[in-house]
């Protein structure tokens, strides 16, 4: 996945786990994430990021 496909509010999947897209830094490459369940954030690099194409907007389930 590139950065640029990337948008605010879109659901992503990683390593740390799967949430709503918060801030993406082009500067450092990285992205800024929300735990839907835990409110969690955590920042992950676009190399992180685990392209499911599945995963859809305002769930972190699959359909």
């Amino acid at each position: 996945m590139q950065l640029s496909e990337v948008k605010r509010g879109m659901m992503l999947e990683s390593a740390q786990g799967s949430g709503k897209v918060l801030v993406i830094d082009e500067m450092t490459q990285s992205i800024l994430i929300e735990n839907q369940n835990s409110h969690e954030q955590f920042a992950v690099g676009i190399e992180e990021i685990i392209d499911e194409p599945q995963l859809h907007l305002g769930c972190d389930k699959y359909y």
